[in-house]
């Protein structure tokens, strides 16, 4: 069997020393420090980036909500325009009959005036006739009494 001298160097064959295999030592145990300084910095990048994610899958559905509570809003004002829409309408109409009862009325008050002056006048006229046919109805029965009926004596 052969032996394995452990103070030879097999990739170089020769001697270690005590100084290069401490140097050696040193640099390994300063590339494992780098590594595992890179590895904590990768992780620390790693949670840093899925909390990213994380926040962005919140920020996706977030959006997909607002989106949806725009689109029933949308919905619900369009509906609500419409609704604004048929009683603008309804309004328009029931103003315009407004104004055309307006106008009615007014007619008919003039009508009610006029039939007052009317008949304000006939009574008028008709006390006037009245009184000139109780006229005409005491000068006939004056001018029937005879002359020497009269009461104070003249023509006796």
């Amino acid at each position: 069997m052969q032996e394995t001298n452990r103070g030879v160097n097999p990739l170089t064959g020769r001697q270690w020393d005590l100084n290069s295999l401490i140097q050696k030592l040193l640099e390994l145990q300063d590339a494992l420090l780098e590594s595992q300084e890179k590895n904590i910095s990768l992780s620390a990048q790693i949670r840093d980036l899925e909390r990213q994610v994380r926040d962005a899958e919140d920020l996706r559905i977030e959006h997909e909500n607002q989106a949806q509570l725009l689109a029933d809003k949308t919905r619900e004002n369009k509906y609500l325009h419409q609704e604004l829409s048929r009683m603008s309408s309804m309004l328009s109409v029931r103003l315009q009959d407004t104004e055309e009862l307006r106008s009615t009325i007014i007619e008919l008050q003039h009508q009610v005036k006029t039939s007052q002056s009317e008949r304000d006048l006939l009574a008028i006229m008709l006390t006037e006739a009245e009184a000139q046919a109780k006229q005409t109805n005491r000068g006939d029965t004056v001018s029937k009494e005879k002359p020497g009926n009269w009461p104070f004596g003249k023509n006796k």
